[in-house]
């Protein structure tokens, strides 16, 4: 008997990730990257206000703003991250994660005319930002209803 190769490697290659454990490594490497925004503007305040409040940044208050929003970052891609980890409060994390995003984002737009052109960037990245939110908390949401044994 004969195998075609399609079948061979239909057996050999390893099953792919069910989507679920997909939603939660991408939410985790999400919540990550937050974290690790957050400990660069604590201890590197000019590199992350810099492209948002431009000169700014050289002022206690500009340095009081990156600190403080570093560790807003921090607790946010935790929760978030843990949650990811645990399956547990997964879409409440990443909703809350994506509230602070719109919020950066319509508080930027709101001062437009004041911030550095670079501001384009930081609005755009905080709006995807958002929107990544959304999107796994909506995922999470789906497939842990998929995935839940029916009570009749």
């Amino acid at each position: 008997m004969t195998t075609s190769p399609a079948a061979v490697a239909a057996a050999t290659s390893p099953s792919p990730t069910p989507f679920p454990v997909r939603v939660r490594r991408a939410t985790a490497a999400w919540g990550a990257a937050r974290i690790a925004l957050g400990v660069v503007a604590i201890t590197a305040p000019p590199v992350v206000s810099r492209p948002w409040i431009g000169r700014d940044v050289q002022t206690t208050g500009g340095t009081v703003f990156a600190k403080a929003l570093g560790v807003r970052d921090i607790a946010l891609g935790a929760g978030t991250t843990a949650a990811a980890f645990t399956g547990k409060g997964l879409s409440a994390w990443a909703l809350a994660s994506a509230a602070a995003d719109v919020g950066d984002t319509l508080i930027t737009r709101h001062h437009w005319p004041d911030l550095p052109r670079t501001r384009v960037g930081i609005a755009a990245l905080a709006g995807a930002s958002a929107l990544t939110g959304v999107a796994l908390a909506a995922a999470h949401a789906l497939t842990s209803r998929q995935f839940q044994p029916r009570s009749h």
